[in-house]
């Protein structure tokens, strides 16, 4: 079987290997299946060729099982679709998920619809993996604490009659149902809730980092709005993918945890980074609207308080300038 190493660009494997040679003992995996969904997103791909890496570094014989919505899965793994300790899983909403075993499941992106939510939950009934569920930080809404940081047990303000409040509200469901079944019938699932994840590029998605970075590679000007200056927790892939297979490993069932980083930025901190990054090739900043004053009725600035997550022992490795110079070094490889 071909070394995931060498079908991998190396900036692009070098940065995932970094997953495996954390502190998580992949021998817990050993000759087990992990399923993945959202596989062809930026932290569903590290995660699962994190898994394959581990295979080849430590023969720890794991079956990973890439699930995504799309056929596409097969031309962004490539490569990879050679390898023999990887299957791919083509599902809308987990319909046909009941053909596959699975021993570990890690659900990348929240549910769309109803029916992802009652297939899933149905499958784990059935067969008893272990499982944790992601969110994102738009699930706690408008918070307002009186507290610099959102924990785990706040609930803010959404909604219901805006279209962008429907993902966050289909995410509390999806918690709601899961934290039900689990205790019910005894089921291993936690939770997790992801900040701003930050790195090469977010598949499927447009992150408005992507603007800044996209600017840096292509030796352009950085246009940013004045306005743009509300912070926000990030955290870099590899960390986030190794906070995710910790929770999996070591939370504890019907509990949450926030995944960050302790790192907070703007999008006007992040190209203030890259100007001082990359000052050598010219990196200016356009500002192109005026500056906004909050409000002081304004919500709980969106930082996630990872207090319960460190008590796993997770550590991040990568603070914010690493972790965007390894993203747009990654980028120009691709670029070619």
């Amino acid at each position: 079987m071909e070394d995931i190493k060498t079908l991998l660009p190396k900036n692009l494997a070098e940065d995932i290997t970094r997953i495996t040679e954390s502190d998580i003992n992949f021998s817990r995996f050993e000759n087990k299946t992990v399923l993945i969904s959202s596989a062809c997103s930026m932290l569903g791909f590290y995660t699962v060729c994190a898994f394959l890496i581990s295979n080849d570094l430590y023969d720890t014989g794991i079956k990973v099982v890439a699930a995504d919505n799309s056929d596409e899965i097969f031309s962004r793994y490539g490569k990879l679709t050679r390898r023999s300790d990887i299957d791919f899983l083509v599902t809308e909403d987990f319909s046909n998920i009941h053909n596959t075993k699975a021993d570990f499941i890690i659900n990348i992106a929240p549910p769309r619809t109803e029916a992802e939510i009652s297939n899933l939950i149905s499958y784990v009934k059935e067969n008893k993996p272990s499982v944790v569920i992601n969110s994102f930080s738009d699930i706690y809404g408008d918070v307002f604490n009186s507290r610099d940081m959102i924990f785990e047990s706040d609930f803010g303000y959404l909604d219901s009659f805006k279209p962008e409040c429907r993902s966050a509200l289909l995410e509390r469901a999806f918690e709601s149902c899961a934290k039900l079944a689990s205790r019910q019938y005894g089921l291993d699932i936690r939770f997790s809730r992801l900040c701003q994840v930050f790195g090469c590029k977010e598949y499927g998605l447009n992150p408005s980092y992507m603007k800044v970075f996209k600017d840096v590679v292509e030796k352009k000007k950085i246009e940013i709005l004045q306005s743009d200056r509300e912070l926000k927790s990030y955290i870099y892939v590899t960390d986030a993918a190794v906070a995710l297979i910790k929770i999996l490993l070591d939370g504890s069932a019907c509990e949450a945890y926030n995944v960050s980083s302790g790192y907070v930025a703007s999008n006007h901190i992040i190209a203030e980074y890259c100007v001082k990054l990359f000052q050598d090739i010219g990196i200016e900043i356009i500002y192109t609207e005026k500056e906004k004053t909050l409000s002081p009725m304004a919500s709980t600035i969106d930082v996630l308080d990872n207090t319960k997550l460190k008590a796993l022992g997770f550590s991040c490795e990568t603070d914010m300038q690493t972790g965007i110079l390894r993203a747009v070094k990654i980028i120009y490889e691709a670029k070619g």
